[in-house]
């Protein structure tokens, strides 16, 4: 286990029940450069599965600064991007083009 799996797995070591859920990264291969991790999947279906995983990926990243976008690779498609920290859309609603003036 590299790294930042090992990062990732010790961020839930306190409740089992969700490092339970990260057994699929277990079949991924994970490697991180220019502030991106890359998740290399096997196929699609698991780069699916992987992809349902983002919610708790983000948590340990943006804590421990690992990472500012995460890119789902499989075999045959187009790596699928998000981003690591998202913004809150209620501050996007509040702005109210008062900023440049």
């Amino acid at each position: 286990m590299d790294r930042v799996s090992v990062a990732i797995w010790s961020f839930y070591r306190e409740d089992p029940e969700l490092a339970r859920r990260l057994d699929p990264l277990l079949a991924a291969r994970l490697s991180r450069g220019w502030g991106c991790l890359r998740i290399e999947c096997r196929d699609p279906a698991h780069r699916a599965v992987v992809s349902g995983l983002l919610p708790l990926l983000r948590p340990p990243l943006a804590a421990l600064g690992l990472a500012r976008e995460i890119r789902l690779q499989a075999p045959g498609c187009e790596p699928l991007v998000f981003p690591v920290v998202v913004p809150f859309t209620g501050d996007l609603l509040a702005y109210d083009g008062s900023i440049g003036e």
